[in-house]
């Protein structure tokens, strides 16, 4: 457990975890009304973690959990918090992905897509399947949960944040801004160091990628110019517009660099030379079917 202070009440909590990333930042929120952003995996590890953490600053318990997006190292551990008396809040479009992951539908949905239109052979389908299955043990639909709507103010600790629409890694993936002192808590959206990979969902009944509400996404932040951002993976860093931008600027490299293949798995493999890995796939399958829809759309 790593346990540091980043503004007047303000803290962040990083802790190690096994799922694709190596660890994850929780923002905790001292004052009146206790809160934390994001809570990772569903673990007895990440459970006392938290509850170090709030005896270490000196909170009894939490009153309320933000959840940037409904992804299992974001998520997985609410319903334990919910338990002990927490409010869960969530995005109302990550609600829906939430429940259809829980009760297998999107199973279904990407097992159609993957297999039927981006030509993902059936072994590898098979293998990419059973990874993604086994994350359903990391995380626990709450029972309850509050709907934040886009743009609402919510106390948290002695300050006030704004939730912002920030979707492309999921359908509802929110950012809170701090106004006061300027601070972006951003999740899986801006990060120090990568682009997160587009999410693909239902839209209509066709499958969409999220690459280009990502896009929009960024231009809304650039404009708004916080002073700084913390993300849920890495380290914070100065002018979210700055990095917005170079985000902007990294995709339109990628697209320029890439080159279509005959199906989109064949562009996914490429990107590993070939070798296949059923969670490194699964992200440069989503990458590649974002850079061919904005393609077709220039």
């Amino acid at each position: 457990m790593n346990l540091k202070e980043i503004a007047p009440d303000i803290y962040c909590l990083r802790m190690p975890i096994d799922v694709g990333e190596p660890d994850i930042n929780m923002y905790i929120f001292d004052g009146e009304v206790p809160t934390i952003i994001d809570v990772g995996i569903n673990t007895p590890e990440i459970y006392e973690g938290i509850q170090k953490a709030l005896k270490e600053i000196g909170i009894k318990g939490i009153k309320q959990v933000l959840l940037t997006h409904w992804h299992v190292d974001h998520g997985g551990c609410a319903e334990r918090l919910r338990q002990d008396g927490a409010e869960i809040f969530i995005g109302k479009k990550d609600y829906e992905e939430w429940v259809s992951f829980i009760e297998g539908e999107s199973f279904e949905v990407f097992e159609k897509l993957a297999g039927k239109v981006w030509g993902v052979p059936d072994k590898e389908l098979a293998a990419i399947m059973k990874y993604n299955k086994k994350l359903l043990y990391v995380t626990e639909l709450p029972k309850k949960v509050q709907i934040i709507p886009i743009g609402a103010t919510i106390k948290a600790g002695n300050t006030s944040l704004r939730a912002l629409y920030t979707p492309g890694h999921t359908s509802g993936h929110m950012s809170f801004l701090e106004e006061e002192k300027s601070l972006l808590f951003s999740g899986d959206f801006l990060l120090p160091e990568i682009i997160p990979y587009p999410g693909a969902w239902l839209e209509n009944d066709q499958v969409v990628s999220g690459l280009p509400s990502f896009l929009e996404a960024l231009n809304r932040i650039e404009m708004l110019e916080p002073k700084e951002y913390f993300p849920a993976h890495g380290r914070s860093r100065r002018s979210p517009a700055s990095r917005s931008q170079e985000m902007k600027n990294q995709i339109q490299r990628q697209i320029q660099n890439f080159t279509p293949r005959s199906t989109v798995y064949e562009g996914a493999l490429e990107m590993s030379k070939g070798e296949f890995h059923p969670v490194i796939t699964f992200v440069n399958l989503h990458y590649v079917y974002g850079w061919q829809t904005l393609m077709a759309h220039v």
